[in-house]
């Protein structure tokens, strides 16, 4: 019998595999788990189980996308070469955001929000750079030792590019009758002392209304936890985890589909929000701050957030980092914490 580390040695084989054959293919490790799972889909036929990508926001270029898992990663490593179809990569930017663009978009944001017009808006930045010489299965291999209590993953199609990541937050999983979700918001440095500032608790406090919200118009009884600090790297943010049981199927879809995108990555009022992220930011987010993850044969599934994640192709890569902005922000301090987000992925490129 194949232990775990014999699995995931030969998980890490196939993903290396499907990165330079350009296979459509995802790999991931669950939160607090030990065990990597690995899925590939070499024909456009449908299956139940497989991989669930959806974007921020849907565009023509950047649709809802299924990988369906018609191969485990020792069967696809018994594929010969000229059994893959060689894909068309994803072209990646590579143009970052600069520091005086995002001040200012910030200022202007911050602004806005004192002046009543909105209570939160997620603002996110682009780091670039080259990435013709990195060897982006070591680094899903060191992501994934780096980051026991995140879900970490790497995915790729040709519709929505390469994409590896690490998220802590939870967006919605589902499982014989019961759900959980989660809101995760507000950020300081990992193993700092003291209170929470008034601004990281505001931030994380209006997820966490907008959930509670949610599920009284659904009429889904839930319980709620203590809001507690849950590290993440080298940060940590604030913690509210939301569970409790489901009567039918609709009340899930629905929760799936209001819940996105959450305050988390977008603000708060919603549509005000997404309304001036999309007119304020040079990039297009793609599928950074939309939702991902694996679905089995019966319908259950573990969605997470698509954030602390990078884009690349054969020759660039491009980081996407954002954080909460509510009118107690400071647009410096703002700056300063998407370094603290990106910094742990930057630095498994770097070195």
């Amino acid at each position: 019998m194949t232990n775990i580390s014999d699995n995931n040695s030969i998980i890490f084989e196939a993903v290396a595999k499907a990165l330079a054959t350009g296979a459509h293919f995802y790999a991931y490790r669950l939160p607090g788990d030990t065990e990597l799972h690995f899925g590939a889909q070499i024909i456009d036929q449908h299956t139940p189980m497989g991989f669930f990508i959806r974007p921020f926001i849907e565009y023509l270029d950047s649709p809802t996308t299924y990988i369906s898992a018609q191969f485990d990663a020792a069967t696809f490593l018994l594929l010969p070469v000229s059994a893959l179809t060689q894909r068309a990569m994803h072209r990646v930017g590579n143009t970052s955001t600069t520091k005086e663009q995002y001040m200012e978009q910030a200022e202007n944001v911050i602004d806005r929000m004192r002046r009543g017009e909105l209570r939160k808006v997620v603002l996110s930045r682009t780091i670039c750079g080259k990435g013709d010489n990195i060897d982006w299965s070591d680094v899903f291999l060191r992501l994934v030792a780096a980051n026991p209590n995140a879900f970490v993953f790497i995915f790729n199609t040709e519709t929505t590019g390469t994409w590896l990541g690490a998220s802590p937050e939870r967006y919605l999983s589902y499982s014989a009758r019961k759900f959980s979700t989660m809101a995760l918001a507000g950020t300081r440095p990992a193993g700092s002392t003291g209170n929470w500032g008034d601004k990281e608790i505001e931030e994380q406090r209006i997820v966490a209304d907008y959930i509670e919200d949610l599920l009284a118009q659904l009429n889904i009884k839930y319980q709620k936890s203590d809001t507690c600090s849950r590290r993440a790297g080298n940060v940590e943010h604030l913690c509210t985890e939301f569970t409790g049981d489901i009567s039918n199927m609709s009340q899930v879809d629905k929760m799936q589909n209001l819940l996105h995108p959450t305050p988390a990555l977008a603000g708060l009022p919603k549509k005000e929000a997404i309304k001036l992220i999309v007119a304020m930011e040079k990039h297009n987010r793609r599928y950074y701050g939309g939702y991902i993850g694996p679905i089995d044969f019966r319908g259950n599934f573990n969605y997470f957030v698509n954030l602390r994640s990078v884009e690349f192709d054969k020759e660039n890569y491009c980081l996407y980092a954002g954080g909460g902005l509510t009118a107690d922000s400071i647009a410096a301090d703002e700056w300063l914490e998407t370094e603290q987000k990106s910094r742990l992925i930057l630095n498994l490129i770097e070195n």
